[in-house]
């Protein structure tokens, strides 16, 4: 199977394509340049690949929440190829992503902006009660709660397939971005 993973939610552009037991990754920084550096990363990984799109079994998209400009840019970017090209999508928010990608015990996992932080909790393996919070009720949240909060941002492609094989795939056209912080037009 091959699995192209799509994921620009934060200044770091990965794009991960998996063959088997063959893993082929860029890392790209883009500090408000998404649209710049996502599809070239896009082609590299694909021709390290000796890959085509055509030849992409399934698409894995980190749909958020993260920056504005950058879930915008991957999920744009992973919808159109899985439209024109007729791909089975599949979608995992960047906190499942940085959850099922760590061996460690936690309750919530997190991913913050200069404002608040975004969290989930997690609970025998499921992800639930999405939050975003100003810092200091965030903290006041998770002492209260005496929640073990997560502190690694890694991920390990291994097992977000794994994750991602239970899941549905889904409709290009219902794939929708999840921002850091609501957006104030739309209040």
């Amino acid at each position: 199977m091959k699995t192209l993973f799509i994921d620009t939610h934060s200044e770091c552009v990965r794009i991960i394509f998996k063959d088997g037991e063959t893993i082929i990754r860029e890392d790209a920084t883009s500090h408000r340049s998404h649209s710049e550096v996502t599809i070239p990363t896009l082609e590299k990984v694909l021709q390290r690949g000796n890959c085509k799109i055509e030849d992409i079994d399934e698409l894995i998209v980190v749909n958020g929440p993260g920056s504005f400009t950058g879930v915008r840019m991957g999920v744009t970017v992973a919808k159109t190829i899985a439209y024109c090209k007729n791909i089975p999508i599949k979608t995992i928010t960047s906190l499942e992503m940085y959850g099922v990608s760590s061996d460690k015990h936690f309750d919530i996992v997190t991913v913050e902006d200069s404002k608040g932080v975004y969290s989930a909790l997690c609970k025998d393996g499921e992800y639930g009660e999405f939050l975003y919070q100003r810092r200091s009720d965030f903290e006041e949240y998770v002492l209260k709660n005496g929640f073990e909060v997560l502190d690694e941002k890694q991920i390990d492609i291994e097992k977000i397939v794994d994750y991602t094989t239970h899941l549905d795939a889904v409709n290009p056209h219902v794939v929708n971005p999840i921002y850091i912080k609501e957006i104030d037009a739309l209040k």
